[in-house]
């Protein structure tokens, strides 16, 4: 699939569809879901707790057809690089934690800002969680990249959105400043947590979300606050700092909610864009396939929208399959984990969905 050469058939992946399937057992995911055995911040603080939660939905997908990779991922959420900048962390019950903003109104701030070690924050505890990984299961499994976000959300993060927004007309070279810090941060900790990897033993994979990439062909990030910009402001804003990422990792491979169609043009100027996750019910899957269908790796779920919704599983399969341009490079999510669905959200069949992506 990361050669574009999946012509027979796309790549895809069973996760949690929904309470209620046929021909197999729910499987919620012990990194996105809110709910399970233990608290969210049980399992977060928990390292023990969060190799097992991991462990388990392992065993559950590896009971259903599909292109699933085992790997753990020793990630918390959204808050490691504005951790290691001073952001104070919230640890919510029921919830992933948060980062209050560090510098809201005072974007003068940012020249007082150090740089960051890899050990700071919470980084250092994922790189706990790394090694206790892989001692514990003996470097049987691979170990994914921790969710980094990405320079343009970090940032927003470290401002505060709306504060943020404002400093990109306001105080430009604040945010550049800013940004190549976040930017040196990301790949110092990146090439930090691989080392730490392949020194114990373990294959590393660079991606914190589906699917599993080879090591050297990109890197996942997220890029959510890019909706919020215009693409001239994307172009000066987000795509030299993910070129330079991509220039160090071989290649990007882009997360981002939302409708990003706007920024078409902004996406064609990043160098190495290997693939393109997101909702097909927020950015409308059909352009996206025509645009870039058969140039990158279209990796695409259910995903959160109050008004464009799919009739089901099998609907959501069915029309991504009928609006690609090729089966090369296609990747479906069959999950609805970081989706939005009511309660006439029907059974899922797993046959049927097997039938669907094979015919």
């Amino acid at each position: 699939m990361w050669k574009l050469e999946n012509e027979e058939r796309p790549a895809f992946l069973i996760g949690y569809t929904g309470p209620r399937l046929r021909g197999g057992t729910p499987v919620r995911s012990a990194l996105f879901s809110t709910e399970g055995r233990d608290t969210v911040r049980e399992r977060l603080l928990n390292p023990e707790k969060f190799l097992s939660a991991q462990l388990e939905e392992i065993e559950g997908q590896l009971r259903f057809r599909g292109d699933f990779v085992p790997a753990l991922c020793p990630t918390l959420g959204v808050i490691a690089v504005p951790s290691a900048f001073g952001c104070e962390v919230v640890w919510w019950e029921n919830d992933f934690p948060s980062a209050r903003p560090l510098l809201g109104d005072d974007p003068l701030r940012v020249k007082k800002l150090k740089m960051p070690a890899v050990k700071d924050g919470v980084l250092g505890r994922i790189l706990d969680y790394t090694r206790f990984f892989i001692e514990r299961t003996e470097g049987r499994f691979p170990i994914r990249l921790a969710d980094l976000q990405g320079p343009l959300d970090n940032a927003a993060l470290i401002f505060g959105h709306t504060a943020f927004l404002e400093a990109l007309i306001t105080r430009p070279a604040e945010v550049r400043l800013l940004l190549d810090m976040i930017t040196d941060l990301m790949i110092a900790f990146v090439k930090a947590q691989r080392d730490l990897v392949r020194s114990l033993g373990a294959e590393f994979v660079p991606s914190s979300f589906q699917p599993w990439i080879p090591d050297s062909k990109g890197l996942s990030i997220a890029n959510d606050a890019g909706i919020m910009l215009s693409p001239i402001l994307h172009d000066e804003f987000s795509v030299p700092y993910l070129n330079r990422l991509s220039d160090e990792f071989g290649g990007v491979y882009i997360h981002s909610c939302g409708n990003w169609t706007h920024l078409f043009p902004s996406f064609e100027n990043i160098r190495g864009l290997r693939g393109l996750e997101f909702g097909a019910s927020e950015t409308p899957f059909g352009p996206v396939a025509e645009r870039f269908g058969g140039r990158t790796v279209l990796a695409c779920r259910v995903g959160l929208h109050r008004d464009v919704k799919f009739d089901g599983m099998a609907d959501f399969v069915s029309k991504i399959k009928a609006q690609a341009k090729t089966r090369c490079g296609l990747f479906i999510h069959v999950d609805i984990t970081n989706g939005l669905i009511d309660e006439h959200w029907p059974e899922t069949d797993l046959d049927e969905i097997n039938r669907l992506v094979e015919s």
